[in-house]
Protein backbone atom coordinates (compact mmCIF):
# COMPACT_ATOMS: atom_id res chain seq x y z
CA UNK A 1 0.00 0.00 0.00
CA UNK A 2 1.17 3.40 -0.52
CA UNK A 3 1.03 5.79 2.36
CA UNK A 4 0.97 9.83 2.18
CA UNK A 5 4.19 10.97 2.40
CA UNK A 6 3.54 12.14 6.30
CA UNK A 7 2.44 8.66 7.37
CA UNK A 8 6.79 8.44 7.73
CA UNK A 9 6.38 11.68 10.13
CA UNK A 10 3.40 10.22 11.75
CA UNK A 11 5.08 6.61 11.91
CA UNK A 12 8.42 7.62 13.89
CA UNK A 13 6.78 9.93 16.05
CA UNK A 14 3.76 8.04 17.38
CA UNK A 15 6.26 5.00 17.54
CA UNK A 16 8.64 7.39 19.75
CA UNK A 17 5.47 7.90 21.90
CA UNK A 18 4.16 4.48 22.36
CA UNK A 19 8.02 3.64 23.41
CA UNK A 20 7.81 5.85 26.13
CA UNK A 21 3.75 5.30 27.53
CA UNK A 22 3.18 4.30 30.75
CA UNK A 23 -0.42 2.60 31.62
CA UNK A 24 -1.93 4.27 34.15
CA UNK A 25 -2.47 1.93 37.42
CA UNK A 26 -6.16 3.05 37.26
CA UNK A 27 -7.13 1.47 34.16
CA UNK A 28 -8.88 -1.50 34.47
CA UNK A 29 -10.64 -2.40 30.55
CA UNK A 30 -9.76 -2.17 27.25
CA UNK A 31 -11.62 1.27 27.11
CA UNK A 32 -9.78 2.88 30.29
CA UNK A 33 -6.86 1.93 28.43
CA UNK A 34 -7.98 2.86 24.90
CA UNK A 35 -9.22 6.50 26.72
CA UNK A 36 -5.42 6.50 29.03
CA UNK A 37 -3.58 5.89 25.74
CA UNK A 38 -5.59 8.67 23.21
CA UNK A 39 -5.34 11.37 26.30
CA UNK A 40 -1.80 10.37 26.51
CA UNK A 41 -1.17 11.02 22.72
CA UNK A 42 -3.65 13.81 22.17
CA UNK A 43 -1.10 15.63 24.80
CA UNK A 44 1.84 14.89 23.33
CA UNK A 45 1.26 15.24 19.39
CA UNK A 46 -0.67 17.69 17.25
CA UNK A 47 -1.99 14.60 14.72
CA UNK A 48 -5.83 14.55 15.58
CA UNK A 49 -6.71 11.23 17.84
CA UNK A 50 -9.82 9.28 17.29
CA UNK A 51 -11.29 7.07 19.58
CA UNK A 52 -13.44 4.27 18.00
CA UNK A 53 -14.46 6.14 14.93
CA UNK A 54 -16.61 4.35 12.39
CA UNK A 55 -15.00 3.91 8.89
CA UNK A 56 -15.89 1.73 5.98
CA UNK A 57 -12.96 -0.76 7.30
CA UNK A 58 -14.48 -0.97 10.70
CA UNK A 59 -14.20 0.33 14.12
CA UNK A 60 -9.90 1.04 14.96
CA UNK A 61 -9.68 1.63 18.70
CA UNK A 62 -7.50 4.51 18.05
CA UNK A 63 -7.09 6.59 14.54
CA UNK A 64 -4.33 8.89 14.65
CA UNK A 65 -4.52 11.56 11.94
CA UNK A 66 -6.18 9.37 9.22
CA UNK A 67 -3.18 7.36 8.72
CA UNK A 68 -2.48 5.01 11.91
CA UNK A 69 -4.72 2.64 13.60
CA UNK A 70 -4.05 1.20 17.23
CA UNK A 71 -5.99 -1.78 17.75
CA UNK A 72 -5.55 -2.28 21.61
CA UNK A 73 -6.51 -5.78 23.75
CA UNK A 74 -5.45 -7.04 27.17
CA UNK A 75 -4.17 -10.14 27.11
CA UNK A 76 -6.46 -11.89 24.23
CA UNK A 77 -7.18 -15.41 24.47
CA UNK A 78 -6.85 -17.52 20.92
CA UNK A 79 -10.26 -16.56 19.79
CA UNK A 80 -9.65 -13.00 20.60
CA UNK A 81 -6.73 -13.37 18.85
CA UNK A 82 -7.91 -14.73 15.42
CA UNK A 83 -10.77 -12.16 15.80
CA UNK A 84 -8.04 -9.22 16.41
CA UNK A 85 -6.07 -10.05 13.69
CA UNK A 86 -9.31 -9.66 11.34
CA UNK A 87 -9.81 -6.21 12.40
CA UNK A 88 -6.08 -5.31 11.94
CA UNK A 89 -6.27 -6.61 8.54
CA UNK A 90 -9.41 -4.79 7.33
CA UNK A 91 -7.45 -1.28 8.97
CA UNK A 92 -4.60 -2.27 7.21
CA UNK A 93 -6.25 -1.63 4.02
CA UNK A 94 -6.12 2.03 4.81
CA UNK A 95 -3.99 2.82 7.92
CA UNK A 96 -0.72 1.96 8.82
CA UNK A 97 -1.74 -0.06 11.79
CA UNK A 98 -0.46 -1.69 15.16
CA UNK A 99 -1.51 -3.99 17.69
CA UNK A 100 -1.63 -2.40 21.52
CA UNK A 101 -1.10 -5.81 23.93
CA UNK A 102 -1.38 -5.40 27.81
CA UNK A 103 -0.73 -7.60 30.03
CA UNK A 104 0.10 -10.45 27.74
CA UNK A 105 3.01 -13.06 28.22
CA UNK A 106 5.84 -11.95 25.66
CA UNK A 107 5.20 -15.63 24.22
CA UNK A 108 1.84 -15.25 23.52
CA UNK A 109 3.16 -11.78 21.65
CA UNK A 110 6.05 -13.56 19.75
CA UNK A 111 2.77 -16.23 18.88
CA UNK A 112 0.80 -13.43 17.42
CA UNK A 113 3.27 -12.02 15.38
CA UNK A 114 4.09 -15.14 14.05
CA UNK A 115 0.59 -15.30 13.12
CA UNK A 116 0.70 -11.95 11.26
CA UNK A 117 3.81 -13.04 9.03
CA UNK A 118 1.68 -16.59 8.47
CA UNK A 119 -1.39 -14.15 7.30
CA UNK A 120 0.84 -11.75 5.41
CA UNK A 121 0.43 -8.66 7.85
CA UNK A 122 4.28 -8.71 9.16
CA UNK A 123 3.30 -4.89 8.30
CA UNK A 124 1.26 -4.75 11.63
CA UNK A 125 3.54 -4.33 14.20
CA UNK A 126 2.67 -5.24 18.06
CA UNK A 127 3.10 -3.51 20.75
CA UNK A 128 3.22 -5.15 23.73
CA UNK A 129 3.36 -3.51 27.44
CA UNK A 130 3.28 -5.76 30.35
Amino acid sequence: MDYPEDAKEAYDEIGDLLDNWETDEDCETEDDYTQNLADYLAANTDWEIEIYPNTPEGKPDILIGDLIALELKINPSKNESNRYIGQCAGCSRLWITWMVIIDAPQSKTGRLEELLVDKGLEQVLVWNFS
